[in-house]
């Protein structure tokens, strides 16, 4: 493991000039990839922002994470990720999923998995140059300067499956049990064999939400327990908890996604949180981080939320990822 990602969103109460500077910095600081939340209902527009952060950093490679085919036409959203990737000289890299808050928040319903899989043959054409179908029509972009590598949010089987058919990359969601992760990764690995792709074909990114304090993470921990209400069937680290999160899903406010002050982070007990999330000392957490290293991920990636986000990082850094940085 050579390069650790951030995931964060730009707040309705960040300046897109406080924004630039917060990029540069987590550029200055290290970090190799940060991927910008689109929840157009919760925070500021990520293209703007992906924009912005081009322009101000020099080599951190930018993501939108994660965006989906239905919010806007496929096809804006290829010229969009075209115009940042040759904004920022070859950086861009575009994150998909079947759609969450964006979509549940205007009244719509994510993307069956055959409509994924049509969306990601489509941006992997457009976006190398090449022509590309969608809804039996042939769609072109203008202009392409760099290719732009297409990921997969995944968590439930066929998603898993079929970012290892397809995508450039996945973005493991969680929650955070190394037997959850690990059942993952063989679903990614099958969708690679039944392709005939090789591991080193795909790089898979594990989303590691971790803290000291349990309330600094528990509205991701309140979004993830949502989402597990859709899963078939729960890891056995998960199944004490199942009451608890088949109730999550009643307070939650697409609104305040992924907020600190979000009113539905109630909703999640602090055994839960902690079950979802890596919270604990600086040693606890590396251990865990190790754990969930240990199931076959490639790469790390840190939510960082609410105030002092920089320094929230240079925390992780210093002190959880200096012990297990090899």
């Amino acid at each position: 493991m050579t390069q650790f990602d951030v995931s964060v969103g730009i707040s309705p109460r960040q300046s897109f000039e406080s924004w630039a500077a917060f990029v540069a910095e987590l550029e200055a600081e290290g970090v190799g990839r940060v991927w910008v939340i689109d929840s157009q209902l919760a925070m500021k527009d990520v293209y703007a922002g992906l924009v912005v952060a081009a322009l101000n950093t020099k080599w951190i490679d930018l993501g939108i994470g994660v965006t989906n085919a239905v919010t806007r036409h496929p096809t804006i959203t290829a010229n969009a990720i075209a115009a940042v990737a040759e904004i920022s000289h070859g950086r861009a890299v575009l994150g998909l999923g079947a759609g969450d808050s964006a979509l549940y928040g205007v009244g719509l319903k994510p993307q069956k998995v055959a409509e994924v899989e049509e969306a990601i043959d489509f941006f992997q054409a457009v976006l190398s140059g090449q022509e590309g179908q969608l809804g039996g029509r042939q769609y072109r972009l203008p202009h392409v300067a760099a290719a732009v590598p297409v990921y997969l949010a995944v968590s439930q089987e066929r998603m898993c499956e079929l970012a290892g058919r397809k995508a450039d990359g996945a973005i493991v969601m969680g929650p955070a049990q190394p037997d959850m992760v690990r059942r993952q990764v063989e679903w990614i690995e099958a969708g690679l064999a039944a392709a005939g792709r090789k591991r080193n074909d795909i790089d898979i990114s594990f989303m590691a939400t971790t803290s000291a304090n349990v309330d600094d993470v528990r509205s991701w921990a309140s979004t993830q327990a949502r989402l597990l209400t859709h899963y078939k069937e729960l890891p056995p680290s998960l199944l004490p908890f199942s009451d608890e999160i088949k109730l999550s899903a009643d307070s939650y406010d697409y609104a305040e996604h992924l907020s600190t002050r979000a009113g539905h982070s109630a909703a999640v007990s602090d055994d839960l949180t902690r079950a979802l999330a890596v919270v604990g000392t600086p040693v606890e957490c590396a251990a865990r981080l190790r754990e969930l290293w240990s199931t076959g991920v490639d790469t790390l990636m840190f939510p960082l939320a609410g105030r002092n986000r920089v320094g929230r990082w240079r925390t992780i850094r210093d002190e959880v990822l200096a012990q297990i940085i090899v």
